[in-house]
């Protein structure tokens, strides 16, 4: 005979310290783990239990901040990328700080502005979990539009469960983006392609893992984090050229599908990292610390400073002028032909043979 399922709500803790509980599948702030009033909490809402009345939820004009962020970590977040995770994780923690007990009902246009203040002017006094000095640097005007929409996308997102009202996010949404001519936020270096002379400098003073990664970036038009998912038995080999089909990706989310393909200058890399173990990661290094080589390579190299997705660029620059956008959009994985087209300079250069005709 089974064990009797266990129907009492528990008392957790997430690794911030702040308690909550679920009952019936609602998650329920309890506040800090350390004040006693967390207990109490907890204590009224097993007395509801125990009543046979419905459990106290909080209702949805009290429904914090952070009652909304559990839910939302716990329930969506997972199905996204691990870069989209990371900065979805980034902005959350921001507003946490600054208005994590606070109803999202209140949570209007101006506490929307003071985040967005925040993320431009930094904080140098920030600390990580083990409390040690963790300065968290201003963010360019492009960031802080990006985080301050995904921020919202999380708030719209509570509406579908009636947690938040959606006169809330109407009001969020009066709030535009942020121009040049109205914030001291700093602009974001545009990426750009890497000149071929800087790329083989560059090459030049790589110890031999890291330059087969920067080899296969070129060779692939893949993104590093792309890359360092793969494994042996991912990697379909039957055919002249190696493909293989990622179950992780950037756009894994919104049912696309991500496609590798390996010629026989990348096969002849991979080869070298092929394992018996079917699921052990071909490179094994992290994607932050490839990126910090690269930089201080550059430097060796004495070039100017790129990081590995700029190779993307580079590739996909070259193959958008000489092959056209359907094939390099097939080959970089764009779910939309408009981002495809940006990478051209077909049209700038029609431009400038259109000006000369002008004198």
């Amino acid at each position: 005979m089974s064990r009797p399922r266990n129907t009492i709500p528990k008392f957790s803790v997430d690794r911030n310290g702040r308690a909550f509980t679920k009952v019936h599948g609602c998650f329920i702030s309890l506040g800090r783990s350390d004040d006693p009033q967390s207990r109490i909490r907890y204590a009224a809402v097993l007395t509801e239990q125990a009543s046979g009345r419905p459990a106290v939820v909080t209702p949805k004009a009290a429904v914090t901040l952070n009652e909304l962020f559990l839910k939302y970590v716990t329930d969506e977040l997972p199905r996204f990328s691990s870069s989209e995770r990371h900065c979805q994780m980034t902005v959350i923690r921001m507003v946490r700080q600054l208005f994590g007990f606070v109803p999202v009902a209140e949570f209007g246009p101006l506490k929307l502005r003071a985040v967005r203040d925040a993320m431009v002017a930094g904080d140098p006094n920030q600390k990580d979990r083990a409390g040690k000095p963790n300065p968290r640097k201003p963010w360019s005007r492009n960031t802080v539009n990006r985080q301050v929409k995904r921020l919202r996308a999380i708030i719209r997102w509570g509406v579908s469960w009636e947690m938040v009202s959606s006169t809330v996010v109407d009001a969020l949404d009066t709030v535009a983006s942020l121009t040049a001519a109205e914030t001291t936020a700093a602009e974001s270096i545009p990426r750009v392609a890497v000149p071929a002379v800087a790329f083989h400098a560059v090459r030049g003073v790589l110890r031999e893992k890291h330059r087969d990664m920067l080899d296969l970036l070129s060779l692939t038009g893949a993104r590093p984090g792309e890359l360092l998912k793969l494994t042996t038995g991912m990697i379909d080999r039957s055919g002249p050229i190696w493909r293989c089909e990622l179950t992780q990706h950037k756009t894994t989310h919104r049912g696309k599908t991500r496609v590798l393909f390996f010629n026989e200058a990348a096969q002849l890399i991979l080869r070298k990292y092929l394992q018996a173990d079917p699921d052990a990661k071909l490179l094994k290094m992290r994607r932050d610390n490839f990126g910090h080589v690269i930089q201080r390579a550059c430097d060796r190299a004495n070039v100017a400073r790129f990081c590995p997705h700029q190779i993307r660029h580079t590739v996909a620059t070259k193959l958008v002028d000489e092959m056209g956008e359907e094939f390099a959009q097939r080959l970089l994985g764009h779910s939309k032909a408009a981002m495809t087209r940006g990478y051209s300079k077909g049209a700038e250069k029609k431009a400038q043979e259109a000006v000369k005709r002008l004198g």
